[in-house]
């Protein structure tokens, strides 16, 4: 087993023909991890371009599913981040013959857009490139190695007391957390004071009476 480096998910050059064999000839597979730093909260997107197939995993969760014997082939997906790090992992395999990856994303301030390359499956000929994309390669220093901590994932559940939500996340030391709520994913206002983190699960309790609420964390260092 060979275990590969980069922090730039572009092997592909554009062209038809582009053979990217970082293990060698024959089928392979590569898995890269790390972390993703979010500027600010919003809804990102993200692609892959890949023969063959690929995925991207976001918090655990699965985002972009390109996974398929394929020739060069665009798949994207969209999906809410707030500010702070978050856990990345992208796979990668090749069965024989052509190989190559592109992992691209779309940032909230540059949407809409048309994506990087058009059409929906490229088995037969190259795909085309779109230059007017404000698409933009994942790359350093948005992806890094480290991160001091990773944005918390919030978990609810109904509590004993009527309109009462119990919710919990990991929490660490040295960072600062503050609840926030929305009814709407746009306007956010704060439902606690900073509360100081600890290194295990933390829990807080939230009455509301409105009929749908969002919750997320904000966190200060």
């Amino acid at each position: 087993m060979k275990t590969e480096t980069n922090t730039v998910f572009d092997f592909w050059n554009g062209s038809q023909y582009d053979d990217w064999n970082p293990i060698g000839s024959g089928p392979y597979s590569v898995r890269w991890t790390g972390y993703l730093q979010i500027p600010h909260s919003g809804l990102y997107g993200f692609g892959s371009i890949s023969d063959d197939g690929s995925e991207i995993w976001i918090d655990d969760v699965r985002v972009v599913d390109n996974h398929e014997e394929q020739w060069f082939d665009w798949q994207e997906a969209w999906c809410y981040l707030g500010a702070g790090y978050h856990t990345i992992e992208i796979t990668f395999f090749d069965n024989m013959s052509y190989s190559g990856i592109e992992v691209w994303w779309l940032k909230p301030e540059n949407a809409p857009s048309i994506p990087p390359y058009s059409g929906e499956t490229f088995h037969t000929i190259p795909p085309t490139f779109n230059a007017g994309t404000q698409w933009e390669i994942l790359s350093a220093p948005a992806v890094q190695t480290h991160a001091p901590y990773v944005n918390p994932q919030l978990r609810a559940e109904g509590a004993a007391a009527r309109n009462t939500v119990t919710l919990t996340w990991q929490g660490f030391t040295n960072v600062t957390y503050t609840l926030e709520s929305s009814t709407n994913l746009t306007t956010w206002q704060d439902r606690t004071a900073g509360l100081p983190g600890i290194s295990r699960v933390m829990t807080q309790q939230i009455t509301t009476t409105l009929p749908r609420e969002f919750f997320r964390l904000r966190l200060e260092e």
